[in-house]
């Protein structure tokens, strides 16, 4: 009889990972929307300037989400190859190949969690630039969003991290415990590249939205944009 995926298992955690998601997803689009509808007061000053700091931490964010997909594939090949250990004609080169595989995986995550911390405190960098300009908290409406949309997601990156080695922590040498660590990698690398989505995302709201664009994006599908006040 299969053994069945019990509320810890890998099926749980990725129902739970895509959920997780979800709700996330949902939060940032409430801000969207608000943020498009905040365009219409007259107290609105758009985000003129884009630090260099923010396309730098775009592109450590990326690789952070690259290394993670390695460490995903690294600990998928190592898994098969930890399962096929018994089967192996040769009984020594089985653990062998799976233990490369192992540590190819950690090497890849760790440098994936450095990459991360780079992206925050890149991030921080930035905020000292725009602050330089004088675009701060509560300077105008843009500036406001800026600084909280960035934050929020700044913190969704902080506690993927801590995730990660929690799971890194208790995933330790062995067939099965490597197993456990493949499965957490693969969640790791999904968290992140939804992370660099949403990202993304959230540069082209700042700062390539327009209250001009929106008008046209809403009258082209016929929905009324909002009016200024």
């Amino acid at each position: 009889m299969a053994r069945r995926d019990g509320p810890d298992g890998p099926g749980a955690r990725k129902v739970g990972l895509w959920v997780f998601m979800a709700v996330v997803t949902s939060l940032f689009m409430l801000f969207s929307v608000a943020y498009v509808m905040r365009m219409a007061t007259a107290d609105w000053q758009p985000l003129r300037y884009i630090p260099w700091q923010l396309w730098l931490s775009t592109a450590v964010l990326a690789l952070a989400s690259a290394a993670w997909e390695l460490a995903r594939r690294a600990a998928q090949q190592g898994r098969a190859r930890m399962a096929d250990w018994t089967d192996s004609a040769d009984i020594e080169r089985g653990p062998r190949a799976g233990a490369a595989g192992d540590g190819a995986a950690r090497r890849a995550g760790l440098l994936a969690c450095a990459l991360s911390l780079a992206f925050l405190a890149v991030q921080l960098w930035a905020w000292q630039a725009m602050t330089a300009m004088n675009v701060t908290v509560n300077g105008n409406p843009a500036s406001s969003f800026f600084y909280l949309l960035t934050g929020l997601h700044g913190l969704h990156v902080c506690g993927g991290l801590v995730a990660a080695v929690l799971a890194g922590v208790s995933a330790r040498r062995g067939k099965a415990a490597f197993a456990t660590f493949a499965a957490h990698a693969a969640l790791c690398a999904r968290y992140w590249h939804f992370l660099l989505l949403l990202w993304l995302g959230l540069f082209a709201l700042l700062f390539l939205v327009t209250p001009d664009l929106v008008q046209v994006v809403c009258e082209s599908v016929g929905i009324r944009p909002p009016q200024a006040r």
